[in-house]
């Protein structure tokens, strides 16, 4: 075994597995950072934004929420209605009864 003090090679040290953890790139964390951040102030001035035409405008905005919401409801009902649609353009036609013959006339 060596003699050297580990002062005089500071590098050489035991590693253990924690040592050997990858670490996380600093500028990407940041990035993603300043990315949610920016995000987050942008929705806070929108939601300023509506709140004060809404407190300004209560009956548009109440027209307005009338008409999102028959939106979503449009939206939630047009493919159930398609799909409907589509199972009776499959169904294959239905075939007419066959006629049951003409009676005979009695002469009068």
């Amino acid at each position: 075994m060596s003699s050297i003090p580990n002062s005089a090679m500071p590098h050489a040290k035991v590693h253990h597995d924690d040592d050997h953890k990858p670490k996380s790139d600093a500028k990407k964390a940041a990035a993603t950072s300043d990315w949610v951040e920016d995000a987050t102030d942008a929705a806070k001035a929108g939601l300023a934004t509506a709140t004060d035409a809404v407190k300004s405008h209560p009956k548009t905005a109440i027209a307005v929420g009338a008409t999102v919401i028959a939106g979503i409801a449009a939206a939630i009902a047009a493919p159930a209605l398609r799909a409907k649609d589509a199972a009776e353009k499959k169904a294959p036609p239905k075939k007419p009864e066959p006629k049951k013959p003409a009676k005979a006339k009695k002469p009068h």
